[in-house]
């Protein structure tokens, strides 16, 4: 199911019609032929929230996240989930590698990464979810450094906290954006759920 619903998703970010047979079935042979280098890692752990203004500040942690954006994603919140999730450097290494010898189908297996790394971890993260909805939370969706204006800088501290590039290789370059390539790093908020 998820094989077919990355492709689709791959479909769009190239371009092309999501009833383009012909694209879907290059993009399923691209996806079989390189599917070696899809190595998913993933962790995720849970802290309360201690401080909200003027930057959200998480009990046994150095996070310090700022921003107009990040405070609206975690109004009302208790608790917040730090994940990070990476499909790992060997498949850089061949998207690279393709880019010298096959162009086309370095750009679709590349557009395959993106898609199957979002879906991928929103996969692995519906178990933590699952877990605090279990323990009377609801959870928001997913919010990335980067957004909104939460800045990139936001990715080395959670990726610090994790321990993330020592656990699944995860790095976070001066820049703030993030090695392997396709990496996502991101925060859920955790609302407790009102008795009615």
């Amino acid at each position: 199911m998820l094989d077919d619903i990355v492709i689709k998703d791959a479909l769009s970010y190239l371009g092309a019609k999501k009833d383009d047979e012909e694209a879907r079935t290059a993009l399923k042979k691209v996806y079989e032929k390189h599917s070696d280098v899809f190595l998913p890692r993933f962790i995720a752990a849970c802290y309360p929230l201690e401080d909200f203004f003027p930057e959200l500040i998480f009990a046994g942690t150095e996070v310090r996240l700022e921003g107009e954006s990040i405070r609206h994603h975690f109004a009302g919140a208790t608790e917040g989930i730090f994940s990070a999730f990476t499909l790992g450097i060997a498949f850089d290494k061949r998207v690279r590698e393709l880019s010298l010898t096959h162009p086309s189908e370095s750009v679709a297996l590349n557009a395959i990464g993106s898609a199957y790394a979002e879906r991928k971890a929103d996969e692995l993260l519906r178990k933590t979810r699952d877990e605090k909805e279990a323990e009377g939370f609801k959870t928001n969706f997913r919010f990335c450094p980067g957004y909104g204006d939460l800045p990139l800088e936001a990715n080395r501290m959670i990726v610090s906290t994790l321990d993330a590039t020592k656990k699944i290789g995860l790095v976070v370059l001066d820049s703030g954006l993030l090695q392997p390539m396709k990496s996502i790093v991101g925060v859920n908020a955790c609302l407790p759920v009102k008795e009615v």
